[in-house]
């Protein structure tokens, strides 16, 4: 089975978990990784355009961006 079939197989939650696991292991296993020059480029738009909203711990968040996204799928 390869990495692709196992992704393609994870419930939307579990390839979640499995970036952050990811993001985890890239972190401390490649301490020279650096994210692309594009990333830096959306924080600075995202922090001059700070919304007004309530923020919320990461995992409420990441279930708010999906039921939007979900929603703008089904209005699509």
């Amino acid at each position: 089975m390869t990495v692709e079939t196992l992704i393609e197989n994870l419930s939307a939650e579990d390839r979640r978990g499995a970036l952050e696991l990811l993001w985890k292991h890239i972190e401390r296993d490649d301490p020279l990784f650096a994210p692309p020059q594009w990333h830096e480029t959306v924080i600075a738009e995202r922090l001059k355009n700070l919304s007004t909203e309530p923020s919320l711990p990461l995992r409420e968040a990441m279930i708010e961006v999906t039921r939007r996204i979900d929603e703008h799928r089904a209005s699509s």
